[in-house]
C-alpha cells in the first residue's frame, strides 16, 4: 500500500474566462463568482485585465452588471468591488472607461445614474469613482452633430438631464468626493448649458428643467459665493441665457430673464423684482445685463436677430422684457435713424434715376463734362457710386462680423460698380448692367417698409413667398417646359435649307431650324399664362393627334396643376404671416436698428423719487458690479 493514498487531493480552481464572467453578472448570480477571487490571486490577474474586458469597447463586467439590474438591484457588484479592492485595483476597475468611438470615455458611475441607482452611485463614491468622468463618445453627442443623446459628458450633468434632484444633491453634498458644479465638458458648457440643451419646450420638459435650473444655479451661489454659475461661456461664447437664445429654446429663455428668487442668499440672481402694485396695476424691474448691446460683445438681442435661424425668434423677442426694450429703442432713437436712412436712400434712388434718364445717346463712354448740365450730371454719378462702395463696404464688413449678407443691397452695390467699371473702361453695354441696378435698387426700397407695422409685414410676405413658394414652383415648372419643350420640337418638321427653297423658306412654327428650341419655350411659357396660340404651334406639327395630346398634358400640369398649388402656397404663407404679423414686424424693426447706444442714458424712466429709491433699494442688495441695467415695465393683471 502506498503512503501517499490517505494523503487528501489538492483543490481544482474554478477556471474564469470573460464569457463566464459576464454571463454570471448579467444574471445577477453571486455563487458563479464564487472562487474568482482565489483565481485571480493564484494566477497574479485582475478584473482590468484585457482578457476580462469586451474587445471591441473595453467594458469591464461592472458596467455589464450595472447594465443588467433586477428590479434594481444586482448582487454581484458588491462582490466585484471586494474583489477588486482585494487585488489592490478597486480605483482603476471602478474607473475604467469605454474606449470605442460611440462611447468613449463612459464609466460605470454614468451606467449607474443613468439607471437611477442612488445606492450604487453612492458605494462608488465612496469607493473613488470619478464623479468628473467625460463620456464623449459619439453616441453623447448633440442630434446636429450625428450623436444620440448629450447630457453635458459629466456625471452631475447627467443627473441633472434626467430629472434626479436627490443625486444631484449627494453628488455636490457628499462627504468623499463632491462634484464641481463650475465644472465644464469639452465643448466648455456646464451643467446649465446641458439643461439648456436638452429643453424641448414642451410643458412638462420646462417645467422640469426650469425647476432643475434654479436648484443648480442656487446652490452654486451659496457653494461658491464668488462664481455666478450662469455667466460662464462655453467654447462658443456663450452663457446659458445666450445658448437659449441661439437655440430657441423659449421656456427655458423666458424663465430665465424673468426669474424671481424669494430665498435671501441667492437673492441677488433674481433678474425681476416687483416694484409696486396698485390694484390690477403693478410695475415690474428687469435686469437687462447681457439681453441688451450695453458694452458688450455679444448680447442676447444680437443673438436673435443676427445670429440665429430658429423659427420663433418672433414669439422670444415678444417676452418681457424683450417687448418692453424694443419698443422703448424704437421710440427712443431707432426711429430718428430710421427715417433719415429712407430719405437718404430715396433721395439716393432719385439722382441714379436722373443719370440713368439723361445719359447722353451720342459718343462713347466716358463722356465730356463740359456744360453745367454735364457737371451736374457727374455729381450724380459721383454720388451713385459712392452708394455702391458704402453698401459694399456695409456688407463686407457685416459678414466678417458673423451677421448675414444682405444679398439684395449686396448685389445691387456689385451691379453698380461693375457698371462704372465698364463706363470708365469705355464698353457702351454698362447701359445693360445699370438698368438691372436701377430696378433692383428700387426694389430694395421694400427693406424699408419694414418701419411700418401696416407694411412692414406686407414686404414679409413678398419675401416668403419668393424665397420659399416661388422658387420651388419655378423649379419644377422649369423642368416640366424644357422636357415638353424637346418632345414637342421633336416633332416639328425640319426647316429646308436655303439653297433649296429659292428663298421662300419655311420658319417656325412651320418647321424647326436651329433658333425654334428658345421660341418653343416662349410659346410654352404663353400658353401656362393663357395668352398662347395652339392653332399656330400645330402648323408644323409630324403628328398632329400626339402633338396635341402632349400639349393638352403640359396644359393640365403647369396651367391647372402647378399654378394652382403655387396660388395655394402662397395663400398659406400669407396666412402664417398674418398671424405672427406683429412679433415679426418687432423682430424687423430690431433689424434696422443698427446703431448702438448706451441703454443707461437712453432708457431713462419716467421716474419719481419714490421710484428712484426702490430701484436702488433693489439693484443695492444685488448689484455685483458697477454697471446695472433697469428696465421699468407696467402691466395689467
Amino acid at each position: 500500500m502506498s503512503c501517499d493514498e490517505g494523503s487528501p487531493e489538492p483543490p481544482v480552481l474554478k477556471v474564469f474566462n470573460r464569457w463566464l464572467l459576464f454571463e454570471a453578472v448579467s444574471r445577477a448570480d453571486r455563487r458563479a463568482l464564487d472562487g474568482l477571487l482565489q483565481y485571480l490571486q493564484s494566477n497574479e490577474k485582475r478584473l482590468t485585465d484585457e482578457e476580462f474586458k469586451e474587445p471591441s469597447t473595453g467594458k469591464t463586467c461592472l458596467p455589464k452588471a450595472l447594465l443588467n439590474l433586477h428590479s434594481g438591484h444586482n448582487d454581484t457588484i458588491p462582490v466585484l468591488m471586494d474583489i477588486a479592492e482585494q487585488t489592490g485595483n478597486l480605483r482603476e476597475f471602478i474607473n475604467t472607461p469605454f474606449r470605442d468611438v460611440y462611447y468613449r470615455g463612459q464609466t460605470a458611475m454614468h451606467i449607474a445614474i443613468e439607471r437611477r441607482c442612488k445606492q450604487y452611485v453612492e458605494l462608488l463614491v465612496e469607493k473613488g469613482a470619478d464623479v468628473h468622468a467625460q463620456a464623449r463618445g459619439r453616441f453623447f453627442q448633440p442630434r446636429e452633430e450625428g450623436g444620440y443623446f448629450y447630457f453635458g459628458e459629466l456625471p452631475l450633468s447627467l443627473a441633472a438631464s434626467t430629472n434626479q434632484p436627490d443625486m444631484v444633491h449627494y453628488l455636490t453634498e457628499n462627504s468623499h468626493k463632491a462634484a464641481d458644479l463650475r465644472r465644464q465638458d469639452s465643448k466648455g458648457n456646464t451643467v446649465l448649458h446641458a439643461l439648456v440643451h436638452i429643453a424641448d419646450n414642451t410643458r412638462d420638459n420646462t417645467r422640469f428643467v426650469t425647476k432643475m435650473y434654479d436648484l443648480l444655479l442656487i446652490k452654486s451661489a451659496k457653494l461658491y459665493p464668488d462664481c455666478n454659475l450662469e455667466n460662464i461661456l462655453n467654447n462658443d461664447g456663450m452663457s446659458p441665457l445666450m445658448m437659449a437664445a441661439k437655440l430657441g429654446k423659449i421656456g427655458v429663455f423666458q424663465h430665465i430673464i424673468r426669474r424671481e428668487i424669494k430665498d435671501e442668499e441667492a437673492r441677488h440672481l433674481s433678474r425681476k423684482f416687483k416694484d409696486w402694485a396698485y390694484g390690477p396695476v403693478y410695475s415690474n424691474l428687469y435686469d437687462l445685463s447681457s439681453l441688451d448691446t450695453c458694452g458688450e460683445e455679444v448680447s442676447v438681442l444680437e443673438i436673435l436677430v443676427y445670429n440665429s435661424r430658429i423659427e420663433n425668434r418672433h414669439e422670444m423677442l415678444a417676452v418681457e422684457p424683450i417687448n418692453e426694450l424694443l419698443r422703448a429703442k424704437w421710440q427712443k432713437f431707432a426711429a430718428v435713424t430710421f427715417y433719415i436712412s429712407v430719405f437718404s436712400y430715396l433721395a439716393t434712388m432719385v439722382i441714379f434715376t436722373l443719370v440713368a434718364y439723361y445719359r447722353p445717346s451720342t459718343g462713347t463712354p466716358p463722356y465730356a463734362y463740359n456744360s453745367t448740365e454735364d457737371k451736374v450730371r457727374l455729381a450724380g454719378e459721383i454720388i451713385t457710386v459712392a452708394s455702391g462702395v458704402f453698401f459694399f463696404a456695409t456688407n463686407v464688413i457685416h459678414y466678417l462680423l458673423t451677421n448675414p449678407l444682405c444679398f439684395h443691397s449686396f448685389i445691387y452695390s456689385v451691379l453698380v460698380l461693375v457698371s462704372a467699371a465698364l463706363y470708365l473702361s469705355g464698353i457702351e453695354a454698362y447701359v445693360s448692367v445699370m438698368v438691372f441696378a436701377l430696378a433692383l435698387g428700387w426694389m430694395n426700397t421694400l427693406y424699408f417698409t419694414r418701419g411700418l407695422k401696416l407694411t412692414g409685414t406686407y414686404s414679409i410676405m413678398i419675401q416668403k413667398i419668393l424665397i420659399k413658394d416661388l422658387f420651388r414652383f419655378l423649379l419644377v415648372y422649369v423642368l416640366f417646359m424644357i422636357g415638353y419643350a424637346s418632345a414637342l420640337v421633336s416633332l416639328l418638321k425640319i426647316c429646308p435649307e436655303k439653297n433649296m427653297c429659292n428663298g421662300t423658306c419655311p420658319k417656325y412654327p412651320e418647321c424647326r431650324d436651329t433658333n425654334t428650341f428658345s421660341e418653343f419655350l416662349l410659346d410654352l411659357f404663353k400658353l401656362t399664362i393663357g395668352i398662347g396660340e395652339l392653332d399656330d404651334m400645330l402648323k408644323g406639327a409630324q403628328y398632329p393627334v400626339v402633338f396635341l395630346i402632349l400639349l393638352v398634358t403640359y396644359i393640365i400640369l403647369t396651367f391647372v396643376l402647378l399654378l394652382n398649388m403655387l396660388i395655394a402656397l402662397m395663400g398659406e404663407t400669407v396666412g402664417q404671416v398674418s398671424k405672427e404679423s406683429k412679433q415679426i414686424w418687432k423682430l424687423q424693426v430690431r433689424g434696422i436698428q443698427k446703431v448702438k447706444l448706451a441703454i443707461s442714458s437712453q432708457l431713462s424712466p419716467p421716474s419719481s423719487s419714490s421710484s428712484a429709491s426702490t430701484a436702488e433699494g433693489h439693484a443695492g442688495s444685488i448689484a455685483t458690479s458697477p454697471r446695472r441695467l433697469i428696465l421699468f415695465s407696467s402691466n395689467f393683471n
